[in-house]
């Protein structure tokens, strides 16, 4: 059967349209942790912290150094997307032996590289303690640069508000992070730290087990499916055509 290259090329010109996707929309999910805990240096550093409401963050000079982990889970999310905006938001609440004034630097954020001899990323909340975590974190106040990536100050977007009473991270380090552990499974674990050496202060975060739902860390991530290429396309075309085709001989 002869073939009109005219209706061939409208049908190319047809598939093409009909492949191509109304320009993406911005989608929004907001996590809540799967678990969370805090770990102590120096005091009690057998003892499991994860079934309280808040996560204590302390430092001493070197004698003690109480530190917060903070896992969610972004499994859920399609595969395939691309995250184009993240945030890590923080409340700060009454609980552990200070209530002193939140700083950015006082706080440190930090994320949880997937590397050989860190704590796992499915750690449990109910039985971590600072005897059983990784090589992470390596004396007190000081976490292994090339085990964790730092979102503090400018890498991060950090801002502190003892007055509102929280802490927040964004930007593009955390989104390429994130987008990191979306590609191996999912799990991503935050390290909260009190940054400073100074002698005995530290305050408190909101854990996942808070009675008030707003006080608990949550993590919000925009994303959208990537278009279609226009190489994409054009294979796609082709491959519609050759099966029209061979259906009209």
């Amino acid at each position: 059967m002869k073939v009109n290259p005219r209706h061939v090329g409208i049908l190319l010109a047809g598939l093409v349209a009909v492949a191509v996707p109304a320009r993406a929309q911005t989608q929004t999910n907001v996590f809540t942790p799967v678990a969370d805990t805090f770990v102590r240096y120096g005091i009690n550093q057998e003892n499991n912290y994860g079934s309280l409401e808040y996560l204590e963050l302390y430092g001493n000079g070197t004698a003690r150094d109480y530190f917060s982990y903070v896992r969610f889970d972004l499994s859920s999310l399609p595969a395939g997307i691309q995250l184009t905006d993240a945030s890590l938001h923080l409340t700060k609440v009454t609980g552990g032996i200070r209530n002193d004034t939140l700083t950015t630097g006082r706080l440190r954020i930090l994320g949880l590289n997937e590397v050989d001899g860190n704590t796992p990323q499915n750690w449990d909340e109910l039985s971590l303690t600072f005897n059983t975590i990784g090589a992470e974190w390596t004396n007190p106040n000081e976490f292994d640069p090339t085990r964790v990536t730092s979102f503090d100050n400018d890498l991060g977007n950090e801002v502190a508000d003892n007055t509102a009473g929280f802490a927040t991270i964004s930007g593009a380090n955390l989104v390429s992070f994130l987008s990191d552990r979306l590609n191996s499974g999912g799990l991503v674990t935050f390290i909260l730290d009190f940054a400073t050496t100074e002698g005995g202060r530290g305050f408190a975060f909101g854990s996942r087990e808070n009675t008030n739902p707003d006080a608990r860390p949550q993590l919000t991530v925009a994303w959208v499916v990537p278009e279609p290429t226009l190489p994409a396309l054009l294979t796609l075309g082709g491959l519609l055509f050759l099966a029209w085709h061979r259906r009209l001989r």
